[in-house]
């Protein structure tokens, strides 16, 4: 009978552990589980078939397992990979299934899976893992399945023999991961042209608008640096910070809005810190009904978002200048967002 021995010892992991910032939620992708054609034969003469099972798809000694969720740091493929799907063992009128895997990436690379009703962990990935992207996926090849001591014990309960060894090789790993939001950089800007009627409006009520550094105003569009933040790919939920400000002045009187957040969801907002006070209050509705997204490798532009201001910030400014002529949806421009995602 041939033994599924351990075959030498992998290389230490040189992935770091995620932060908690740093994790995106997946949309999908899948893992490949490249056989090895050693232990097919050895699967073999032991007379144990193996099969995929569920949403698990097989293509010669190549298995595929989509990836159903999780989150992972998109840089390093650290975190949390969840699979739908898995592998059925049979031979002797006996089997065992390996199901709803489960990849952690962390300093060491560890596959769970359920049998039976608990979980095991079943693998564990090494090697010199390779992390590249394109986009907003993320791919982690050069990772070779190595059973676990909890595994090996299962499998020789499960078929009556002694041939099945924590180490042994079992094939090769390759991930494939689509993340579904996106975490941004510090970098890029949200440019506002201001509407011209309202720029009139404001001057004829004796109110001077300025930007708050580090904003730049460039004729009639001021830009707000992007601070950082995470959303949806799709833009339905999440937020996306930023720096600076708008001042708006008349005699002694200055109100302050900065340190925006534009949050996104089923009513998106403006959100901003008035004169330094928290929290924040939302100062504008944001229509996206006719926005134009594009995006190009990491980098995502969403241009024509119609701003309005709400009603609450109109209160609070004809309040602060002691004026009635400020109204709900008066429209304050049209915004265009750049920014690059980590």
């Amino acid at each position: 009978m041939k033994r599924l021995i351990p075959v030498g010892t992998a290389a230490a992991l040189l992935i770091a552990a995620p932060s908690a910032s740093g994790a995106v939620d997946l949309a999908g992708g899948s893992t490949r589980l490249a056989l090895d054609e050693d232990t097919a034969a050895a699967l073999g003469s032991l007379g144990v078939r193996v099969r995929p099972t569920g949403a698990a798809e097989a293509r010669g000694t190549r298995v595929t397992f989509p990836i159903s969720g999780g989150a992972i740091d998109p840089a390093t493929a650290a975190g949390r990979i969840e699979h739908r799907g898995g592998l059925r063992l049979a031979g002797g009128g006996r089997s065992i299934t390996l199901r709803d895997y489960t990849v952690r990436v962390g300093r060491s690379i560890r596959l769970s899976a359920r049998v039976g009703g608990a979980r095991v962990p079943v693998l564990t990935l090494t090697g010199r893992p390779r992390v590249t992207r394109d986009g907003f996926a993320t791919t982690v090849s050069g990772l070779t399945a190595r059973l676990t001591a909890p595994a090996a014990a299962a499998l020789n309960r499960t078929f009556g023999v002694h041939a099945f060894a924590e180490g042994a090789v079992l094939g090769r790993v390759r991930v494939a991961a689509q993340a579904a939001e996106a975490e941004w950089r510090a970098t890029g800007a949200t440019a506002l042209a201001i509407d011209a009627g309202t720029l009139q409006a404001l001057t004829g009520l004796g109110v001077a608008p300025g930007v708050i550094e580090p904003a730049t105003l460039a004729g009639t569009t001021a830009s707000f640096p992007i601070a950082g933040g995470k959303t949806a790919l799709d833009l339905s939920a999440g937020v996306v910070r930023h720096a600076g400000g708008i001042s708006l002045t008349a005699g002694g009187t200055v109100v302050s809005l900065e340190a925006f957040d534009l949050r996104l969801g089923a009513a998106p907002q403006l959100f901003a810190a008035v004169n330094g006070a928290t929290p924040k209050v939302a100062i504008a509705d944001l229509d996206l009904a006719a926005a134009s997204p594009a995006a190009s490798g990491r980098r995502v532009t969403v241009g024509n978002v119609a701003v309005r201001l709400t009603q609450g910030a109109a209160d609070a400014l004809n309040a602060a200048f002691g004026t009635t002529a400020i109204a709900a949806g008066l429209p304050l421009g049209i915004a265009t967002l750049q920014a690059a995602a980590r």
